[in-house]
């Protein structure tokens, strides 16, 4: 039985020795054997970190339990020129033994040797004096083995002196019944200063290669440090960061219990935050001290991170032969790892050793790597991954790189990434028109973050441009940072300042801008863009191009701000997004116009897939404010479906990101977000979580006159009515309708105010105004067509005609709404029926009604009542005076058949768009390398999702959508 084999305790550090159970019982089992005249040479090996001098630490103490006389010494690369300097560390301990004669001798065998009599005349050294040396210190070796068992410890052999090398194989060969045990420790790739007689080494001894850490070792090593148990993340985190180093196992738990940090799944996620300096320093130091060189080659894959070879013997200035060598080292001494691409072995040892890097020598580093990689003509965004790095001023080539690598992100989606390289960009020098150009670039990439910065930048950058083009695209931009931000003057002034200064070199996009400023700035002024978005060629806005798809965008949203042609509306808003979610994500003005134009048009099941699809990309590209306008957007098109909690949770999601973003309360994003909460949470009956909602904006205050505030006072227009504030509701409605009928936008499908404000004025008493609004809500909603605008005018009609009046109104709301997606509105109607018809004594049709009607409100997530409500002035069912009777059937318009091109699998996209270029079956089937039945099954699918019957048909149903190669 060997006790404490498995759990050694190093009586220095009072800790145990973890995870070496099998290596410890092996080491014991030396030490017994060798106690009865069986000599062991053990050899341990394994990379830097892995343990090895701990592990001899505990044998020392376990052969000194053992009544051995442990001898020890640590090779040096310093000392490795100074023959017998291991043999010196070993022995001279004992100079007690050196002093006394034997035999009438003056000193002992190897008394030169182990005194260091040698040192000064290495050079001049013969080689039979080494052997008579070599000799004379193994007879004083056998000497103090026959006094009591002898335990020789040499740490990083691989660093001995060739001498005492020498020395060693000389007594591994001589010790046959000598009661002598040899423990040494090697670091594999470390050229010893001779191979060979490490191999003769290798060759007489037991081998021991140390594993890396377990997940049980780290909880045992953990346990031992912090006192406590990890959690599992923990354990898993700590072996992913380390790859199992004991060493950089250990330094991680050591911090973490100086910052009396507990194992826990947080810090698990606070691992790659550890500060390692301390631990790169010690690791450069245990290269120092083998090379220099070994120091600076690790430095510099440390920090540039190369490739291949070519690149790290540039920033060295040294030979490949050379940078392959202290490459082959690193990998054998385990902090490379050996598979030939540069990488560090740990995450942790790589992080360790770059903090240990100094900024001087990082930047000069980076500046190498940068000027290698553009004389050899590496893609642009790898050169300016190094430029980015060093503020040396590297010159014209620099700024090309960073250029065209800020490009490339930004088009990939990575703005924030595209503003630095610019932002380094303009630290070089540069011309007057090298700057705009860069200043411009700057602040369309920071419009999706940064959108004060970006009309700085804009700002500067524009003035002086002398491409009307990029004149026309700017400004654009520009107008559209400036709406969001709510400075309508400046947007108007940009605009028209614009429109003067390329009228005369691009005739054509007058109107266009003219037509954009209507969009973007609210005004009351007659002249202010006058411009009938009916005038444009369909061919101009359907051609598929940027240009066209602008046009388009802003076609789509006028007429749904008017409430006129949703037919056009919707063709133009299919268009306008036909570049797909990652193109329509740049233009955020755009796409909230295009997107609300669609649920405007009753088309929420395709806005809530674009907005799946935009929330995806803007996420994965940190993109805030799309974030934030995306989740908005979903938000209402849930609402419009009667999904009230879903449209609750992208609301509060929305806000996240506002706050996310730091916007200020005003901003059009937070004010646009916090009106679809309170919609929603109205809908729900969560009347005071809609209150805290809107409470920074308060329930009396002016609101501002910009789009998203007054899209606001609709909100807190119904809240006030919920709330029992009838007046203060009636005043908000009038002064959201005033402001919206003043700017041009007098469409319901915006905002129902007519309606609301209707119903409040009913509820004061007041039929006739509230009459007077309902009839005009009826005719404008009947003018756009939606069948949800048309369902909500009729229901408020059948509410204020009220009794048997209001049923015709009622039961034509009813069959406009049944094939609708507005479930909630359309329970309402059913809802208001039923009352009206119970009155009429039609008992058996309201029940059916009442259970239609809780049936969608369960659908919704809200309880319909159905009870019999008391009479009260909202929803009267008396006859009145005056009223009128329904006109002829609504007609509604019905879903253009490209609604459904987005329903197109993107191989159905990929055929149609073969189609389209006019290929037939065969040939689609060769250049995709399928069959022709599949052609046949993708082309079926393709007919029925567009409604369409032959293939000629095709190219109308798809115009703008699937593009043309």
């Amino acid at each position: 039985m060997v006790p404490d084999s498995q759990h050694h305790r190093n009586t220095g550090s009072r800790t145990t020795l973890v995870g070496r159970g099998p290596e410890l019982k092996r080491i014991v089992d030396a030490l017994e054997a060798t106690k009865h005249a069986t000599p062991a040479t053990l050899l341990i090996e394994g990379a830097t970190g892995i343990g090895k001098t701990t592990l001899l630490d505990a044998a020392c103490d376990l052969a000194q339990a053992r009544g051995f006389v442990v001898c020890r010494a640590k090779a040096s690369p310093m000392e490795r020129e100074m023959p017998f300097s291991v043999v010196q560390q070993l022995f001279e301990h004992l100079r007690e033994e050196l002093s006394a004669g034997q035999g009438g001798e003056g000193a002992p065998h190897g008394h030169g040797a182990i005194a260091g009599h040698f040192t000064a005349e290495v050079h001049d050294l013969e080689d039979v004096h080494v052997q008579r040396a070599v000799r004379d210190v193994y007879r004083f070796t056998a000497r103090l083995a026959q006094r009591a068992p002898l335990c020789l410890v040499v740490d990083d052999v691989q660093w001995a002196d060739v001498p005492s090398l020498r020395w060693l194989n000389y007594l591994l060969h001589r010790i046959a019944r000598l009661p002598v045990v040899i423990l040494l420790s090697r670091t594999p790739g470390i050229r010893p200063a001779d191979p060979l007689l490490i191999a003769e080494l290798e060759l007489y001894s037991q081998s021991m290669r140390l594993a890396v850490f377990t997940a049980q070792d780290v909880v045992q090593l953990t346990e031992q440090v912090l006192g406590r148990a990890p959690d599992g993340s923990f354990v898993e985190a700590v072996l992913q960061a380390t790859s199992g180093c004991p060493m950089v196992t250990s330094h991680i738990l050591r911090q973490m219990r100086e910052r009396s940090t507990p194992p826990d799944e947080e810090a698990a996620a606070a691992l790659p935050g550890l500060d390692p300096e301390e631990l790169g320093r010690s690791m450069l130091a245990r290269l120092n001290r083998q090379s220099r060189q070994l120091v600076e080659v690790a430095k510099a894959i440390a920090v540039v991170e190369p490739d291949d070879l070519d690149l790290l013997t540039a920033v060295m200035g040294v030979s490949n032969g050379a940078a392959s060598d202290l490459v082959r080292q690193l990998e054998g001494m385990g902090l490379l790892a050996p598979t030939g691409e540069l990488a560090f072995s740990h995450p942790v040892i790589k992080r360790a050793i770059d903090s240990a890097v100094s900024y001087q020598e990082r930047e000069e580093l980076h500046a190498k790597a940068a000027r290698h990689l553009h004389h050899t003509r590496a893609p642009a965004p790898v050169v300016a991954h190094h430029v980015l790095r060093t503020f040396s001023r590297l010159g014209a080539w620099a700024v090309a790189a960073l250029r065209t690598a800020a490009d490339t992100a930004t088009i990939a989606g990575d703005p924030r990434t595209g503003a630095k390289l610019l932002s380094r960009a303009l630290d070089e020098e540069l011309s007057t028109s090298q700057r705009k150009d860069l200043l411009v670039r700057l602040g369309l990439a920071e419009v999706y973050f940064d959108p004060r910065m970006a009309v700085v930048h804009l700002e500067e950058g524009m003035t002086g441009l002398d491409d009307p083009e990029e004149v026309l695209a700017v400004a654009c931009r520009l107008a559209q940072v400036l709406y969001f931000d709510g400075a309508y003057d400046s947007a108007s002034e940009v605009l028209r300042r614009t429109k003067t200064e390329i009228e005369s070199k691009i005739p054509a996009v007058v109107d266009m801008l003219r037509l954009l400023e209507r969009i973007t700035v609210p005004s009351r002024a007659p002249t202010t863009g006058q411009v009938d978005f009916r005038r444009f060629d369909e061919q101009e806005w359907r051609r598929g191009d940027e240009h066209g798809r602008r046009l388009a965008g802003l076609i789509a949203e006028d007429a749904s701000n008017r409430g006129i042609d949703l037919p056009l509306c919707r063709k133009a808003a299919l268009v306008a997004l036909s570049g797909g979610a990652p193109a329509i994500l740049h233009y955020p003005q755009r796409m909230v116009g295009v997107l609300n134009s669609l649920l405007r048009a009753d088309e929420a099941e395709l806005v809530m897939r674009y907005c799946d699809e935009i929330l995806l990309e803007a996420h994965r590209e940190g993109l805030s404010l799309i974030v934030l306008l995306g989740h908005t957007l979903r938000s209402r098109a849930h609402y419009h479906r009667g999904s009230f909690a879903e449209a609750v949770a992208d609301a509060e999601l929305a806000l996240s990101a506002a706050r996310t973003a730091a916007l200020p309360p005003d901003h059009f994003g937070q004010v646009y977000a916090v009106d679809a909460q309170v919609r929603a949470q109205l809908a729900l009956g969560d009347v005071k979580a809609a209150e805290d909602a809107l409470r920074p904006f308060g329930r009396f205050r002016a609101l501002p006159s910009t789009w998203h505030h007054t899209a606001l006072l609709h909100s807190r227009g119904a809240l006030r009515m919920e709330l029992g504030d009838t007046e203060g509701a009636l005043a908000d409605q009038l002064e959201c309708g005033e402001r919206f009928e003043a700017w041009g936008r007098p469409s319901p499908a915006l905002r129902p105010w007519r309606s609301y404000a209707a119903l409040a004025h009913l509820r004061l008493g007041q039929q006739d105004p509230a009459l007077n609004l309902a009839l005009r809500e009826v005719e404008l909603a009947r003018k756009w067509g939606a069948p949800s605008v048309i369902g909500r005018a009729l229901l408020t009609m059948g509410i204020v005609t009220g009794g048997a009046a209001g049923a015709p109104w009622l039961t034509e709301a009813e069959s406009v709404l049944r094939p609708s997606s507005a479930r909630m509105l359309h329970a309402q109607v059913l809802l208001e029926l039923a009352g009206t018809l119970g009155e009429k004594g039609q008992h058996n049709t309201a029940r059916q009604h009442l259970a239609e009607a809780k049936k969608l409100g369960e659908q919704c997530g809200v309880a319909v009542e159905t009870e019999e409500k008391p009479a009260d002035p909202g929803s009267a069912r008396t006859a009145r005076a005056r009223i009128p009777q329904p006109a002829e059937p609504t007609k509604v318009v019905p879903p253009g058949p490209r609604a459904n091109a987005l329903a197109l699998t993107p191989h159905e996209h990929r055929v149609a768009g073969l189609v389209l270029e006019g290929n037939s079956n065969d040939e689609i089937a060769r250049k995709l390398s399928v069959s022709r039945r599949t052609v046949e099954f993708h082309l079926t699918s393709i007919y029925r999702k567009l409604g369409v019957r032959r293939r000629t048909q095709l190219p109308s149903a798809l115009a703008g959508f699937v593009s043309r190669r």
